[in-house]
């Protein structure tokens, strides 16, 4: 079956030249130069995934990735002139599952449309059971997650970082184990965007419970879910 791709770009030409390297890898495409063509493509089209420009007329791109997290959780690669860390966090804060900076090598972006498929058509791994530490709870089957009863909003990288954290409740996990994890085997160098996907899942764990750490960081090489704190 044909995979098809939603361009959301108001560069014309820009647009042109992600359609026709998405068309020479065999995927179907369409492309919407505004917001409000972009919500409505996505219900007439139903694609596979979204390449979304920030910087859009009508709906910018913020609110498009916000709205497209309400009633799918299809992949979101946000390609756009905007490189500061608090654009990137905002990005996949709102559910975007990877972000490039304009300009880019068009081979960078086929592959990681091509990782990003492959992890939306990976199939969820039913066999593992519920995890639980301390007040975290962990159900991969259901792709849900709740911390002291409160349900964590996460998106779905969010949702895979913190499987692969619970999975090892407090040992260390390298960068590119949670690389491997988030985004696949070709983001095995890519600290940034994990640092950047990791702020907004403490974030996320700290809105539920402001008082105690969750995820502790070891410096250059990776991350582990904290011990609980010992009493004073």
């Amino acid at each position: 079956m044909t995979e098809r791709i939603l361009i959301v770009e108001d560069e014309p030409e820009f647009a042109a030249l992600i359609e026709l390297w998405l068309q020479r890898s065999g995927r179907a495409t369409a492309v919407a130069t505004t917001g409000h063509e972009a919500m409505r493509l996505l219900w007439e089209e139903r694609p596979d995934l979204i390449t979304l420009d920030v910087g859009m007329p009508g709906l910018d791109g913020w609110t498009i990735c916000e709205r497209i997290r309400e009633v799918t959780d299809i992949p979101i690669l946000i390609v756009s002139a905007r490189d500061s860390e608090e654009d990137r966090v905002r990005g996949l804060e709102l559910g975007a599952d990877d972000y490039i900076v304009k300009p880019f090598s068009f081979r960078e972006l086929m592959a990681r449309i091509d990782a990003a498929l492959r992890r939306s058509r990976a199939p969820r791994q039913h066999e593992l059971m519920p995890l639980r530490y301390r007040d975290l709870a962990v159900d991969p089957e259901a792709h849900r997650a709740w911390l002291a009863g409160h349900e964590l909003p996460l998106t779905p990288t969010e949702f895979r970082l913190l499987v692969c954290l619970a999975e090892r409740p407090g040992q260390l996990v390298r960068h590119q184990q949670l690389l491997q994890a988030g985004w696949g085997a070709e983001y095995t160098s890519d600290v940034q965007l994990l640092r950047t996907a990791i702020h907004g899942l403490r974030r996320k764990l700290g809105t539920a419970l402001p008082d105690e750490e969750y995820i502790a960081a070891e410096y250059g090489l990776g991350y582990r879910l904290a011990p609980s704190p010992l009493p004073t």
